[in-house]
């Protein structure tokens, strides 16, 4: 597992990371979210060793990297956010010059193996410098898995690609995701919401949340939206209006005499809706309790700070 402990980074006055903790067990990915300037790619590159931590701690697999440097980068592979190439190589060039310097045993099995992986078959033969950007990525990628490292540090893997090229990434993401721990910093929410199964937000250089993306919908749920999809009743909508809670009633289409409608409410109303549905005689098609997406979440925790200045 990955430990962070505590850790702080300053750059002169700046305070970039502020006694950050959070672990992140094997076999998990996490969506590693925040604002521009919250913090996250400073985090990751204390997390790789790439900035020392002014206070705290770093364990790989309970190995501490300051203390032991080399041990614990053997276990992580990192792509950076704008991956350094060396465009005037082929890839196979360069992950084998990459590997030579990683001194990776099985070299040239393990170039197969991961040009296999990230799908770059097609291009193994080209000079970098000709690849379009989502090939970029997936050579990027080859570095970073080319030594099989147990965990994966993914610095907005998908940043100035195409929605093409976006799926291609995430679907290659979520393939190593079957093997690897993996820390995804992203601003596409909708990237975490797709691959992650826990959840950190980093704001103001500290976390304001973190649990497993299902527990932090359900911690940070704004309201109750419950979806409702009925039909035989053309007045179920008034008669919910007697139910004690609600806020709002929403009309969302009607399809062959079926109505969908979303209720708002301060409490789960759902016994209460299926009560009001067999009182009224009401052929109920379905119910369901909506959760705040992470876009909802994601304002909410970020502007909380900003909400209490005002």
């Amino acid at each position: 597992m990955i430990e962070i402990q505590n850790i702080s980074k300053h750059f002169g006055n700046l305070i970039a990371v502020n006694d950050v903790t959070f672990m992140v067990n094997r076999g998990e990915i996490v969506g590693f979210l925040g604002p521009n300037g919250a913090g996250k790619t400073t985090t990751m590159r204390m997390i790789t060793g790439f900035f020392p931590a002014d206070k705290g701690k770093v364990l790989i697999d309970g190995i501490d990297i300051s203390e032991n440097p080399l041990e614990a980068k053997r276990r992580i592979g990192y792509l950076p956010e704008n991956a350094p190439l060396y465009e005037d190589m082929t890839v196979t060039e360069y992950l084998n010059f990459i590997g030579e310097a990683r001194q990776i045993p099985n070299l040239k099995s393990r170039i197969q193996g991961t040009i296999s992986m990230v799908g770059l078959e097609k291009v193994s033969k080209r000079m970098i410098w000709e690849l379009s950007k989502g090939f970029h990525q997936r050579v990027g990628l080859a570095q970073a898995i080319l030594g099989d490292p147990d965990f994966l540090i993914l610095d907005e893997p998908t940043t100035g690609l195409d929605p093409n090229q976006i799926l291609e990434i995430r679907d290659v993401i979520k393939k190593l995701g079957e093997t690897k721990t993996i820390i995804l910093s992203t601003h596409i929410l909708q990237e975490a919401e797709a691959l992650a199964s826990k959840i950190i937000i980093i704001d103001n250089a500290k976390i304001v949340a973190q649990d497993s993306k299902e527990n932090i919908k359900n911690l940070f749920q704004v309201t109750n939206t419950i979806k409702i999809i009925y039909k035989n009743n053309d007045n179920f909508e008034k008669d919910l209006k007697g139910i004690a809670n609600i806020t709002n009633i929403k009309q969302i289409e009607e399809i062959k005499g079926a109505k969908t409608i979303i209720v708002y409410a301060n409490d789960d109303i759902r016994e209460k809706i299926f009560n009001k549905a067999v009182e009224t005689k009401t052929t109920l098609l379905g119910l369901t309790r909506e959760l705040a997406s992470l876009e909802d979440i994601f304002a909410k925790v970020t502007r909380k700070e900003v909400d209490n200045e005002k």
